[in-house]
């Protein structure tokens, strides 16, 4: 279509008031978005997702103590994880373990509760505040159509439908050193002192668990995080937290270090493999920087 040469400066007025138009709209979005991002209601949600995170029923901050025998399959995370005939079998073939004079280190480590819920609701919620939560949804995964589910006796296992708990350093010791230093070789796997399986479980009235997927540790990041992953039924059946505020025992043993802590979850929080995607964050915040969002 041609356009009358007398019309073109009209047709440029009214396109340079829309233009302005659109502009201050947006401008206006973006103001009105960067108050609300600032506002009373908004830093309320900032600080209840990072409480619910850090510092919560889903979230504990804990320091190891010392046992005195170090973990193996009959002496595991708790009594009777392994049946017996089946635990002297494998500590027979397992090679022996250095009997070092072990001593309190001083480490610092938060253990969260990472498939509830609302952990999962919180960890949106900040993600969605901008940039400066980001870290929180580094890690997730996603929900695949190829995968089934956890299938215990194939050992088959499908991270999104089992209990992640994550063991995340926060402080070392006074001298440096964690579990991630005598935990772990060079190469991200287990050291001889720590034996995963027998070593992480969960336990509540109606059974006891052991940690089924643990990625190896890259050395290459830095990060200093164990993400454990436990079957959320025992023995493909019944479920391991079934009633509401279940308490679930967490334990952790490392070179006789004992990392332990009781959570209290509602049966309906936790995840069932049903949801899109499974943030696993290793990002953490401490109660000083919380305080002063």
């Amino acid at each position: 279509m041609r356009v009358p040469s007398g019309s073109i400066p009209l047709l440029w007025k009214h396109s340079s008031r829309i233009v302005c138009c659109v502009l201050l709209l947006c401008s206006a979005a973006a103001m009105g978005q960067e108050v609300r991002s600032s506002s009373p209601a908004s830093g309320a949600l900032e600080q209840e997702a990072l409480k619910v995170l850090n510092d919560s029923d889903w979230a504990h901050t804990v320091t190891p103590i010392i046992q005195d025998a170090p973990c193996s399959w009959q002496n595991a995370a708790f009594p009777g994880l392994y049946p017996e005939e089946k635990a002297l079998a494998l500590d027979a073939g397992a090679p022996l373990a250095p009997r070092d004079v072990v001593k309190q280190d001083g480490s610092e480590y938060l253990i969260r509760f990472q498939s509830a819920k609302p952990v999962q609701t919180a960890i949106q919620q900040l993600i969605t505040i901008g940039e400066k939560w980001s870290a929180y949804g580094d890690h997730k995964w996603f929900a695949s159509t190829t995968d089934g589910p956890t299938d215990l006796a194939n050992l088959r296992y499908n991270v999104m439908d089992m209990i992640t708990i994550a063991v995340i350093l926060k402080h070392p010791g006074p001298d440096g050193t964690s579990l991630f230093d005598y935990g772990f070789k060079d190469n991200g796997r287990p050291s001889a002192t720590f034996r995963v399986w027998p070593c992480a479980g969960l336990r509540t009235d109606n059974g006891q668990v052991f940690a089924r997927v643990v990625p190896e540790i890259d050395p290459l990041t830095g990060i200093k995080e164990l993400q454990l992953s436990f079957p959320r039924l025992i023995d493909d059946r019944k479920p391991l937290i079934s009633r509401a505020r279940e308490k679930v025992e967490f334990r952790l043993i490392v070179n006789q270090r004992v990392l332990e802590t009781s959570f209290f979850i509602n049966a309906g929080d936790v995840l069932d493999g049903s949801e899109g995607v499974l943030y696993l964050p290793s990002a953490f915040t401490d109660s000083k920087e919380i305080a002063q969002q």
